[in-house]
């Protein structure tokens, strides 16, 4: 699947690269999600709680705008949509711009399934075309059946958690890192057909 925002995605994380590059700056040392905890209390705007009633288990369909992701649900009428922020933004490395805040809403597009972890919890690689860390993802209506490309799914930014999990092979053991949690809201993004490449999924939902 093939959409417009990858390849603006994809200039701005070069642009990125180029200024992480000239300041000595790498990736990791880039960005940080923030101290190790995670919220449990609802959001404090009304808009954050409305997209997290409306969007809870639902899939969505996803407009074209490269910026920031233009979200509708089936059944609203088609001039009707909800603006969120893509998880990162479209530029994750330049000090101080578009950094995620715990506790708000977010697309995340641009992901990769790497592996199962247990209690519905996977390690996925997030962020840009370029750029993409490490991340907690809580599923809580979804059940992931291989990796592979994910489609863009509605999550809330928790916080961050210390995690130890295996080397992508053909490393060996084992590294611990602080990585930050996405928790699942909506069903992924809607699409007519299985994708090709992307991860095979199943639902969770009852009924």
């Amino acid at each position: 699947m093939k959409h417009p925002r990858i390849k603006a995605l994809a200039r701005a994380a070069i642009a990125a690269a180029l200024i992480a590059a000239a300041t000595g700056c790498s990736p990791d040392k880039a960005l940080d999600f923030g101290p190790t905890g995670e919220v449990t209390t609802p959001p404090q705007d009304q808009l954050s709680r409305d997209i997290l009633r409306d969007f809870d288990g639902k899939d969505f369909t996803l407009g074209n705008n490269d910026r920031e992701a233009h979200v509708h649900l089936n059944g609203w009428p088609d001039n009707r949509r909800v603006i969120i922020p893509f998880w990162l933004g479209v530029n994750p490395l330049y000090p101080g711009f578009l950094r995620p805040t715990v506790g708000h809403i977010y697309v995340m597009s641009e992901s990769v399934m790497v592996r199962p972890l247990g209690h519905n919890e996977y390690l996925i690689r997030a962020g840009s075309k370029l750029f993409k860390f490490d991340t907690l993802f809580e599923a809580t209506h979804t059940r992931y059946l291989d990796t592979g490309k994910m489609l863009p799914e509605v999550v809330r930014f928790v916080g961050t958690r210390v995690i130890t999990v295996p080397r992508d092979a053909p490393a060996t053991g084992t590294i611990t890192e602080k990585v930050p949690v996405l928790r699942e809201v909506s069903l992924p993004m809607h699409v007519d057909a299985p994708q090709p490449g992307y991860a095979k999924f199943e639902t969770t939902i009852s009924g």
